[in-house]
């Protein structure tokens, strides 16, 4: 196993700091792929050497060069580096790079391009969405009454008024950004009103959202993308909290962390589980194909967590945006901890927001236990 034993000579801090090293170090050799991910990288980081000598150095520049770096990510827990690339690291590059830093491990991964498109497949369940006591559930499919297309209506949340309301990804219910207020929310989504579907109705209407901006990191403050939108439910009454038909939406709320097993259920996929492999060392950008609102563009977003779905499967599929993703605590209490957002499909990757920062910027509170 190579290791990693020179870091401008000093040991790093923590898997993040590496991790930004090795981006750094990166960017410095041109070895990222197509995507720009170079553009949210500081070059003040750039400062890194890869082995004790300048033969071992080149060998592993020209196998990361080969195979292209997509995205690097951390956990903190499990003292570790993902390194993405484009394409698969052989046996035979193996011999060459670098598995460890010290104390820290250093793994390598295909895929870390994050996408997020429209026009959802059919659903992998009898039904798009689920009734729960002749109450509409969180996990079911929903979309906004001018465009045919389909989401996920993720989680119930309150306001500091009192207000209930529904919440999914700005590009599911807020038009990516040009959502009037008002605008009616269909349950199901407009491509699931079919003849064998339960009768569309309006669930809600759009209220607010989080913006979803296009521009690079040295033009836009990217720190407010984050595509989540809510809208106010027209009849609470009408609407469950419980998710599918697999569990209540949880009464807490905690930071995503990679290690952790979740689950999620979603419009297209419904009940899938995995485990979040690392956290985006650098900000990350996002390709956006939304045709059913004809936007085309890169999205670029601070903090994002990548997700692995079990036995090779994907987490998530396109229809499923806006899915609650939940973990348990140490004590094995369920907690909800992220929403989905992106993917990656080939590579059975989703990427996900941290739920904590999207209440705290929407100034609302989980709702569990709502007609359950």
């Amino acid at each position: 196993m190579n290791d990693m034993n020179e870091l401008n000579g000093l040991k790093p801090k923590s898997a993040k700091d590496l991790a930004e090293k090795i981006l750094g170090w990166a960017k410095h050799k041109n070895l990222f792929d197509r995507v720009p991910l170079d553009e949210g990288i500081e070059e003040e980081d750039a400062q890194f050497q890869v082995g004790p000598n300048q033969f071992h150095a080149q060998a592993t520049e020209e196998v990361l060069r080969k195979r292209s770096i997509n995205l690097v990510g951390f956990s903190e827990g499990e003292k570790k580096v993902v390194i993405f690339t484009h394409n698969k690291v052989s046996k035979g590059d193996e011999k060459v790079l670098p598995f460890a830093f010290g104390d820290f491990k250093v793994e390598y991964a295909q895929g870390g391009i994050a996408q997020v498109r429209g026009n959802p497949p059919q659903p992998q369940q009898p039904n798009p969405f689920n009734l729960r006591n002749n109450r509409y559930t969180c996990g079911s499919s929903i979309f906004p009454a001018h465009c045919i297309g389909a989401g996920t209506f993720g989680l119930i949340v309150r306001d500091a008024g009192g207000q209930l309301y529904g919440m999914t990804n700005n590009h599911v219910a807020g038009a990516c950004n040009h959502a009037m207020p008002g605008l009616p929310i269909l349950a199901p989504g407009p491509a699931d009103a079919t003849e064998t579907a339960c009768d569309p109705f309006t669930i809600g209407r759009h209220s607010r959202l989080l913006p979803i901006n296009d521009g690079i990191p040295e033009n836009i403050n990217i720190s407010e993308n984050c595509d989540v939108s809510i809208f106010s439910l027209t009849d609470p009454a009408r609407v469950s909290s419980y998710q599918g038909n697999a569990y209540d939406t949880p009464a807490a709320v905690g930071m995503p962390d990679p290690g952790f097993r979740v689950k999620k259920y979603g419009r297209t996929t419904g009940l899938t589980t995995g485990v979040i492999v690392a956290q985006a060392a650098s900000p990350m950008p996002v390709s956006y194909t939304v045709s059913e609102y004809g936007i085309k563009k890169n999205v670029w977003f601070e903090t994002i967590f990548i997700v692995a779905g079990d036995h090779g499967l994907p987490f998530s599929r396109p229809g499923d945006s806006g899915s609650l993703v939940v973990s348990e605590d140490a004590a094995g209490n369920p907690v909800a901890v992220g929403l989905v957002f992106a993917g990656n499909e080939q590579r059975n990757y989703s990427f996900i927001l941290p739920l904590p920062d999207v209440m705290q910027k929407l100034g609302v509170s989980i709702v569990t236990g709502h007609h359950v």
